[in-house]
């Protein structure tokens, strides 16, 4: 028992850490990501307060930094549409219907200051590692993919 238990540290101190990947790699900073949603032909935009956004009709997707070296990225869709306080609970029971049948992306309610009800949506990943340029891109489009559905399915929905 005690020569296995070696054995797997042994491997373990011999392995690279998880998520480390020869190569070149890239972190999610605003300038890479600018680049590759112009790829997908969107036009994006830095608001005010330094965040990344694209916006469509009836929503917009903002990326979001955290972490010590802004490593963690995160995509959050807010609908446009808002709601009166006295319908968060219903609201809140049509998206955790989202939330069963749906992996992704996490759905839920905010109330902004404007005092009414809004729906967010989002997804996020911790990018700690690294990531090649061209699974961050492949990373993002399907986190617009998977955000555009869900407001697709609000749309029915809500």
């Amino acid at each position: 028992m005690a020569a296995a238990k070696a054995g797997v540290e042994q491997r373990r101190s011999a392995d690279p850490p998880i998520g480390r990947r020869e190569g070149p790699t890239v972190l999610p900073s605003n300038k890479v990501l600018q680049a590759i949603l112009k790829e997908y032909s969107l036009r994006s935009v830095i608001d005010d307060d330094g965040d990344l956004a694209v916006r469509w009709d009836n929503f917009s997707i903002y990326f979001f930094h955290y972490g010590q070296d802004e490593e963690v990225l995160q995509a959050r869709l807010y609908l446009n549409r808002r709601f009166e306080v006295e319908l968060r609970p219903t609201l809140a029971l049509v998206l955790d219907d989202w939330n069963r049948s749906k992996l992704f992306p996490k759905a839920y309610t905010v109330l902004p200051d404007d005092g009414l009800v809004g729906i967010c949506a989002e997804q996020a990943f911790d990018f700690e590692g690294g990531i090649s340029r061209q699974q961050l891109k492949f990373t993002v489009g399907m986190w617009l993919q998977n955000l555009q559905q869900f407001a697709d399915w609000t749309e029915e929905h809500v």
